[in-house]
Parts: structure tokens; sequence; C-alpha cells
């Protein structure tokens, strides 16, 4: 059977089924492999089953066994990879989309209202013990329900967050590469540029891949474009984000 590597515990049903077509080994202490332990690796391995904590960048790939003939993530995005290396050593490299498109809307939302509502501070002082009674202009938050929600990349996981918006009667705005047809926009306002975007909304909500053209695209040029009071969520990729201007 082939030889295949999976580099974190999955949970049993994952386990289980790659049991079934292959030999597997499994990091069993479920510790991020370093470059050179994935490199040791291999040379065990006909295929490489790895999570977004894994980097294979250009120099590990150019080290990799020739038994490896695929890659395959655990996760939707492989900014993590270096798919022109693995292109060039002929490595096929997969990865699992739209499986988190509900789930990461989700979480988008919970943070949204969660911000909005001011969820984590309540939480706190409660914890502290800090909190002695309701008062009328005590912790008021903002209510989302008829505000603008501006989304920065209407992919599967935007439109999921475009539909639920619509379920708080919020006018979705959103900035993407190209519009979408008029059928797919179902209402949605369309801006070219995230500045325009960003000026015309209540809340942001960051759902756009890690590439070198968005990496830091929310700096102190783009803040400054937000209204006073802006809330931001980002489910997608950390470096998207200038935490110091931020």
């Amino acid at each position: 059977m082939p030889r295949i590597s999976i580099t974190r515990q999955l949970i049993s049903p994952v386990l289980e089924r790659a049991c079934q077509d292959y030999d597997i080994w499994v990091n069993e202490d479920d510790h991020i492999l370093s470059p050179s332990e994935l490199i040791e690796r291999s040379f065990d391995s006909d295929a490489l089953l790895i999570c977004h904590s894994e980097s294979l960048s250009e120099a590990v790939v150019s080290q990799l066994s020739e038994r490896v003939k695929i890659v395959a993530n655990y996760s939707v995005g492989v900014d993590h990879c270096d798919l022109d290396a693995l292109k060039a050593r002929g490595i096929v490299v997969t990865n699992t989309p739209d499986v988190l498109s509900d789930a990461t809307a989700e979480v988008a939302i919970l943070l949204l209202l969660g911000a909005a509502r001011r969820a984590y501070e309540g939480d706190q002082m409660l914890r502290q013990g800090t909190w002695t009674h309701w008062a009328p202009v005590a912790m008021n938050g903002v209510q989302i329900t008829g505000k603008r929600i501006g989304i920065v990349g209407m992919g599967r996981v935007g439109k999921v967050i475009a539909e639920r918006a619509l379920g708080f009667d919020m006018e979705v705005h959103y900035f993407n590469r190209n519009r979408l047809p008029a059928d797919l926009e179902h209402g949605a306002i369309y801006h070219s540029n995230i500045e325009s975007l960003f000026k015309s909304v209540d809340m942001i909500s960051l759902n756009c891949p890690a590439t070198i053209q968005t990496k830091n695209m929310i700096n102190r040029e783009s803040i400054s474009w937000m209204k006073k009071g802006a809330i931001l969520v980002n489910t997608a990729r950390g470096n998207l984000i200038d935490e110091q201007a931020l």
C-alpha cells in the first residue's frame, strides 16, 4: 500500500478512511513538524497530508524526497505552500475548497456581533467581579441591524456572509477583483476599490486570500478611510493586517 505521512492528529473518521487505502504514519504527539522533520518524513512517504501549520517553502520543497508524489492539504488555503516550487518538482497539491464556508461565515458573524455588542468586555467584567448593576448608559453597544457591511473578497465565504447579513437587514457592499454577475449579487453594491468601500460602510469583513497584493492591506492609510467607530472582522489571514497600524 502507498505510504502517507499525516503531520497532525486529525479527527477519527479521516484517519479511519486513510487506513483503507494507505499505510499511514501519524504525528502522535501533534507537535508542529519542523522543516527538517518534514524533509525526513518525505523519504518514507508517497504522500504528505499536511495542515496549515506546516510550511512548505521553496527551501523545504527542494529537499523533499523524489518519492513524494502529492501534498494533500487539510485546509482551504495553500499560502503555506510554495506552489511554483512544488509544480517544478512535479508534485500535485490539493486542498479542501468550500468545506468551511458556512463555519467561517458563522464565526465572522459571531465576531461582528461580539464586537458590536461588547460581549468580551461584558464577559470580563462578570468574570472579574467588577460588574455591580445595570445602568441605562452602561456598556451600550452598536446595533448591526440596518447597518452597512463591506465584504472584501466575495468568494465562497464572502457570499455566505452576505446571505447571513441580509438576515439582519444589513445593506451589503463588496469589493472583489471582478464584479459578480447581477444575478449573484442579490442586491449587493459593488465598489471597484477598497477606499470607496471603506468610506461607505459601518462594518468590514475581510474574506480575501493572502497574496503579495493583499498583504498589509489594512494599514495606516486604509484605516484612515474607515468611519469613526467602524468594526473590522478578519476571518481570512493574519498578514492582511498591519497590526501596529491597527
